[in-house]
């Protein structure tokens, strides 16, 4: 191998004193390959950056209050609140409130009850494409935009049951501390 590069140099030096050095074709080949080599690992790396970005967000919009988190400074607590309009949470850290925006977070796990959101959402899918293939008439005058919408309508009304079951669970649980 590292002879062909050796012989790739010598044919690219100028052979004489008053001679223009040789373009070689294969030096312009070598340097096409590892371009386009370059390029696809590029867009490789992107998509990749992109679906794993696409996952954390999906996950930060599943919080929900009961939720355990740590910020990227480093507090640690339970969410109590949460602004989805400001895209913000309210964070109970020993007793202490504090408000923070979403993308304040660095790890979070989810209560149990919300865990339960990702099936539902997958359920809703499969009963909207069964609802499509059984009606074509409506599925070539709905569009997709009007799916996604229903969708989003059932996301809601789950996240709002799986708040209210997380709700009465905190607050099973202060009751049982505050007894105790």
């Amino acid at each position: 191998m590292l002879e062909f590069f050796k012989v790739l140099a010598d044919d690219t030096a100028s052979s004489g004193a008053g001679e223009p050095a040789k373009q070689n074709p294969w030096m312009l080949v070598i340097l096409g390959v590892v371009l386009v080599a370059f390029i696809v690992m590029t867009v490789i790396q992107n998509r990749k950056r992109k679906k794993q970005m696409a996952q954390e967000q999906e996950k930060k919009d599943m919080l929900c209050p009961g939720t355990k988190v740590i910020t990227i400074g480093g507090v640690m607590g339970v969410v109590t609140q949460v602004n989805y309009e400001e895209n913000s949470f309210v964070l109970d850290s020993e007793g202490t409130l504090m408000k923070f925006d979403k993308r304040a977070i660095y790890q979070m796990d989810l209560p149990e009850s919300a865990k339960k959101v990702e099936p539902a959402k997958e359920v809703v899918k499969e009963e909207v494409k069964e609802e499509v293939k059984a009606e074509p008439k409506k599925a070539k005058k709905s569009t997709k935009k009007s799916a996604k919408k229903e969708v989003e309508e059932v996301k809601e009304e789950v996240k709002e049951e799986v708040t209210e079951e997380v709700k009465e669970e905190v607050t099973e649980e202060v009751k049982e501390e505050v007894k105790e």
